[in-house]
């Protein structure tokens, strides 16, 4: 009888614990959010509709549009951007997922903090392109600041910031052949 309560508790604190389990960044996307959801699909998974500037302009002159949003205490930049389906159809779509929430991995276990060497040793057998970042307009190449990019086998890539050759956060976008 003592060990019934004590194995309800057990259940509830591992029910707790998963519920609450950080977002894992993967070639499809951070946690909920999904590269190539649709612009309706993000406004039903965050609650609210998102406010865009640039994506509601004529065609010609349209940029992507960045939205900053905190979702399940993660602090997220979602980039939207226009997928045309045919000549007269086209839907707003993400694009780009950014974070740098300390508390998320990959599903391999690559997270903030680590350095270059765990992304090359973990991902050896991918292809990987390591890039310095550029400063004063772009004209100088940065000391300090560089990206992994993490290509996959389909159009998706993961790009990881580093600062000092130790992962500050997390990109997951299409691959448009970088």
């Amino acid at each position: 009888m003592k060990r019934l309560p004590l194995l309800l508790l057990l259940a509830l604190s591992l029910t707790a614990g998963a519920q609450n389990s950080a977002p894992v960044v993967t070639m499809n996307g951070i946690g909920d959010f999904r590269i190539g959801m649709k612009k309706a699909e993000v406004e039903k998974l965050i609650g609210q509709p998102l406010k865009l500037v640039n994506l509601i302009k004529k065609a010609e002159e349209w940029n992507r549009d960045t939205i900053d949003l905190v979702y399940k205490d993660v602090q997220y930049q979602l980039i939207l951007d226009k997928d045309y389906i045919n000549d007269k159809r086209e839907d707003i779509i993400l694009y780009e997922i950014k974070t740098n929430s300390p508390n998320l991995k990959t599903k391999s276990g690559v997270g903030i903090g680590d350095d270059k060497f765990k992304i090359v040793g973990t991902y050896g057998d991918y292809m990987l392109q390591i890039q310095p970042d550029y400063e004063q307009d772009f004209t100088v190449k940065s000391k300090t600041k560089s990206t992994v990019w993490l290509f996959g086998d389909e159009d998706k890539v993961i790009i990881f910031y580093l600062t000092n050759n130790k992962v500050t956060g997390f990109s997951v976008m299409f691959n448009e052949g970088c």
